[in-house]
């Protein structure tokens, strides 16, 4: 085990350095499987079923690799982001209409107000599942963080990004977690809000994109490791990788969904990582 210590940025909870620990690949993962998968972008639900995004639609894959059901809309144009973090009420957005679908296990399409009316003064960029049953989406022109209920009623709603988040221009990814939603622009770290859309603290991590949350733990996949992050003891953890070129990747609960150029391969954990 090696550990080193490095200068950090500016955290607004703590200005403490922060403490990195590496584990090497052979340590830690294993190869289990490979998908020969060539999605735009895909995501993972709890359960470990796999979500994979092409410019023909989403189909989805059990945890084993077997392909259950695909859906597609033409209508509404390609597939923006999808929220599978609950794998009853998946969410799934078509930027070039202002659409939010919702699916069921099945994918198949649930009764929804169309969106489009109610968002139709800007187009959204960023769009996650909300724990009260409706969704989170960022207005880039006003540069708001609003909560929609499922009937598309504002619930709640930041104060302009410029007012309280100036370097905040064009944030690329959103997630809920515990009941607060991050968001995170790469320069400039990761805000967290909480469930009225109050700012509640800042964390100055960057070259951050999309990523995970589990309590006090910020994780992601870098180019050939997964890094885990302490926001709040500044702890820091690298778990090395027996793959370079990483596009992006998932971790649920032992299993690394790792993709690459050409497929999608999944790692099982020797152990509970944390």
């Amino acid at each position: 085990m090696k550990q080193l210590y490095c200068l950090p940025g500016i955290l607004f909870l703590a200005l403490l350095p922060f403490l990195i620990t590496e584990a090497k690949a052979q340590d830690v993962f294993s190869p289990e499987s490979s998908l020969p998968l060539s999605c735009h972008f895909f995501t993972v639900d709890p359960l470990g079923n796999l979500y994979c995004a092409t410019h023909e639609g989403m189909t989805k894959y059990e945890a084993q690799g077997q392909q259950q059901w695909h859906y597609s809309n033409p209508g509404y144009g390609h597939i923006h982001s999808i929220d599978a973090s609950d794998p009853l009420n998946i969410l799934v957005y078509h930027a070039d209409f202002q659409q939010v679908v919702r699916l069921d296990r099945s994918l198949a399409e649930k009764p929804l107000p169309d969106a489009a009316p109610v968002l139709s003064g800007e187009l959204p960029t960023l769009v996650c599942n909300s724990a009260q049953g409706g969704f989170w989406v960022f207005m880039p022109q006003s540069r708001l963080l609003q909560r929609y209920s499922p009937s598309l009623r504002l619930e709640a709603q930041s104060l302009p990004f410029h007012e309280i988040l100036p370097g905040f221009h064009s944030p690329v990814f959103m997630t809920e977690a515990n009941r607060n939603v991050y968001i995170s622009q790469p320069n400039h770290g990761i805000a967290v809000f909480d469930s009225f859309g109050n700012l509640l603290f800042h964390i100055d991590r960057k070259d951050v994109e999309r990523f995970q949350v589990k309590g006090n733990l910020l994780f992601w996949f870098s180019k050939k490791e997964l890094v885990v992050f302490d926001f709040v003891l500044r702890e820091e953890r690298l778990f090395l990788l027996p793959e370079t070129g990483i596009r992006s990747g998932m971790l649920i609960d032992r299993k690394a969904f790792i993709q690459t150029n050409h497929e999608i391969k999944v790692y099982q954990a020797a152990e509970v990582l944390f």
